[in-house]
């Protein structure tokens, strides 16, 4: 009797046949590799194989939409002061949309070139950005204010799902991380500031993942769910990183002021959102056993957040000694080290969890985020805690050994997971 991995490869293969063979349409097939929890992504590899292209084809299409795009602004910027504003405005947005057709028509109206039709609406969006900085340096806006990348976010937001472009939902998903840097870098001080981005980026990345997961109700765009998790999956495991570090408990979490105005709000607003994101996971357990794994990871991801949450509200009511040299109120010693502790715990509880739910459902850009971010907590505590301990030139020598054991083997067990995968996929 075959095991479940057998299983899972079996209905894999066969699947694709019948999308090869007519039986099923492309969003049919996607719908059952979703449904079982397997990667959207293999029918399109077939594909490309079978037609005698590569995934390099795209990767290159796009750096050179990039160098393109990079070039043309500077060309612009370069002679941007003896252009007349009408020709501003007519070179901004003719050059835009242009590429915006150029790129629908390559990829649906004709469909001869669809990597390099993909390349140009992603190098399209980009230009939105262009045109929404330059037109507020004409108009004599502010172009450091933050809401002009949020026009940007919402300039781009339908294009990602009406033309089925990955490349432009990463880049939606970068302009909204960096969106909230600006408003939040803005509203605070700077250092107080980076730990209410990072619990901002908490709950982003939270959203995300849970935003993934309900793809799998949507047919037509399933396919887009790993893009989402894996994203969410990076922002949620950065931000434990940060809060891993003593440095924010110990200095930062004393001089950090309650929430007020607009950024309670966004705040309050995120954390609904992502109640019902986890609420929504949760409701899918039922139909799709083997997400349950990534609902407790969800559930704790976001149990650490409102821990981290409750801390800003009652830090009075911990242990704070005074410092005379700079007037400066922080957490004692020991209270602060047992909640270095508990965050380390906490992100290598999800590291490792990233690494084994990437593992089940044969998704290899959870392990290498999980393996990566693993790699660096453990960095992180050798040189915060058994440095310390030794005399520098003997830290030196062990830490470099460790280091250098540490690499052989954690590649040699990433190539390995990758390996099983991969078998499992063509078995």
């Amino acid at each position: 009797m075959m095991q479940e991995g057998e299983q899972r490869a079996w209905l894999q293969r066969e699947a694709m046949e019948w999308e090869n063979e007519g039986i099923i349409n492309d969003e049919q097939l996607n719908a059952i590799l979703s449904r079982y929890d397997m990667p959207t992504n293999s029918r399109d590899e077939t594909t490309t194989k079978k037609d005698g292209t590569s995934q390099s084809i795209q990767v290159m299409s796009i750096l050179g939409a990039l160098l393109v795009g990079v070039g043309a602004i500077l060309f612009v910027a370069a002679n941007w002061k003896e252009l007349p504003t009408f020709a501003k405005l007519l070179l901004l947005f003719g050059t835009t949309y242009s590429t915006y057709f150029a790129g629908w028509n390559l990829k649906y109206r004709k469909g001869t070139h669809p990597k390099l039709g993909e390349a140009l609406l992603f190098l399209a969006s980009l230009l939105i950005g262009a045109t929404i900085f330059l037109n507020a340096q004409i108009f004599n806006v502010n172009a450091d204010a933050h809401w002009l990348l949020l026009v940007w976010l919402i300039a781009i937001l339908p294009y990602g799902y009406a033309f089925n472009s990955s490349g432009i939902l990463v880049l939606k998903i970068l302009v909204f991380a960096l969106w909230t840097v600006f408003y939040v870098g803005q509203n605070s001080e700077l250092f107080v500031g980076s730990f209410g981005i990072f619990m901002f980026y908490l709950l982003l990345g939270i959203n995300l993942y849970g935003l993934g997961q309900i793809h799998l109700k949507f047919e037509s765009f399933s396919h887009f769910r790993e893009l989402y998790q894996g994203s969410g999956l990076f922002f949620i495991l950065i931000s434990y990183f940060y809060f891993s570090l003593e440095t924010p408990f110990r200095h930062t979490l004393t001089r950090i002021e309650p929430l007020t105005g607009m950024l309670q709000a966004l705040f309050i607003l995120f954390m609904l959102i992502s109640v019902i994101m986890i609420v929504q996971s949760a409701l899918l357990c039922k139909k799709h056993e083997n997400s349950k794994y990534e609902l407790i990871e969800l559930i704790l991801a976001f149990a650490g957040l409102f821990a981290i949450w409750m801390l800003t509200i009652f830090k009075d009511s911990l242990a704070v000694s005074h410092v005379q040299d700079y007037g400066l109120n922080q957490l004692e010693p020991g209270t602060a080290t047992l909640l270095f502790i508990l965050f380390n715990l906490m992100f290598f509880i999800l590291t490792i969890g990233s690494i084994l739910i990437g593992y089940y459902r044969s998704i290899l850009s959870f392990v290498n985020i999980g393996m990566g971010f693993f790699m660096i907590g453990v960095l992180h505590l050798y040189f915060t805690t058994l440095y310390r301990s030794l005399p520098r030139s003997l830290a030196f020598i062990v830490g470099g050994i460790i280091l250098l054991l540490f690499g052989w083997y954690m590649e040699k067990k990433r190539r390995s997971i990758i390996n099983d995968i991969k078998e499992g996929e063509h078995a």
